[in-house]
């Protein structure tokens, strides 16, 4: 695993499996004490010692990533090689997995007080780690039926489209990646998502699928208004935008602006011819673009939300 702590520390002086280590060379050498002696590239320093110390001590230096470390064996004038090497290859993975677990915590911690979804799948295509938001997300699909809307298709359940898309990455049919896409809800909602391939081991094949899943807000009406001169809008079309934007369905925009379900469709349908998209899920496509892209006026502030 790569590393993400900037400084490595030594255990605590109570670190029960340093305390294991130490009996166990205490028993197989017969010394009557082990004292082990660790320093971090940081400077911090520890020792660790059980038995009963005695006057004559043999001091054995110690191979170990990060840290100068030897062992003192007290009572005993000589001590056997392969006792050492035992020793040496057991401190070196009780400090890795001290290490992996540390990274672990952390990286969890990080993605779990993030607002944004995050679902790692593993290999097989099986969700392997989901954050608060994301389980949030799957109790949500089993109770609401979180459907994604798809151009010239029927709607899906949302976690099948995911699942859908990780597949493509893991056989290979997607290799452009990151993956950037939206996904356009049902109830007109819109989700940012981005696929990325994380490698979780040495071997080509142990890798895990990331999905980020993120809400995008209304356009800044800035962003709107540069949208709609650019594509030729009417005001009245323009509404239309602001309520689509807001997750309205057909029935609720005609309730809003007191015209009828089929003029509804018709604004939709000139909003589509003037934009070149031909669904509901490209033209928020497109909106989400937009949102991205520089404004040539560099005073103006989009500080309005629709």
């Amino acid at each position: 695993m790569a590393s993400i702590l900037l400084h490595q520390r030594c255990p605590p002086q109570d670190d029960p499996d340093l305390t294991a280590l130490l009996e166990l060379a205490m028993g197989l050498t017969k010394a009557e004490s082990v004292e082990l002696q660790m320093a971090a590239s940081s400077g911090q320093e520890q020792r660790y010692v059980i038995g009963k110390r005695s006057g004559q001590r043999l001091t054995v230096p110690l191979d170990l990533p990060s840290f100068s470390a030897s062992v003192h064996f007290g009572g005993v004038s000589s001590v056997d090689e392969c006792h050492v090497a035992i020793f040496n290859f057991a401190l070196r993975q009780i400090m890795f997995c001290r290490r992996f677990r540390q990274q672990t915590s952390l990286l969890q911690g990080a993605l779990d007080t993030t607002t944004s979804a995050v679902l790692l799948f593993d290999g097989a295509g099986d969700i392997a780690y989901a954050n608060p938001p994301a389980d949030r997300l799957l109790s949500r699909q089993t109770e609401d039926d979180l459907e994604v809307e798809s151009s010239g298709q029927r709607s899906q359940p949302m976690f099948m489209r995911i699942w859908s898309m990780v597949e493509k990455v893991l056989d290979g049919r997607v290799t452009q990646l990151p993956w950037t896409t939206t996904l356009v809800m049902a109830d007109a909602s819109v989700l940012a998502c981005e696929i990325m391939r994380a490698h979780v081991g040495d071997g080509q094949d142990d890798v895990g699928i990331l999905v980020f899943l993120q809400s995008l807000p209304a356009l800044p009406r800035l962003f709107l208004e540069s949208f709609c001169a650019r594509h030729g809008i009417s005001p009245r079309e323009q509404q239309v935008i602001g309520l689509l934007l807001n997750g309205l369905g057909t029935a609720d925009m005609a309730h809003r602006l007191a015209i009828s379900e089929h003029t509804v469709r018709d604004h939709l349908k000139r909003l589509y011819r003037k934009t070149g998209t031909r669904s509901r899920n490209e033209l928020m496509s497109i909106l989400s673009s937009a949102r991205m892209e520089p404004l040539h006026d560099e005073k103006s502030q989009p500080d309005a939300i629709i």
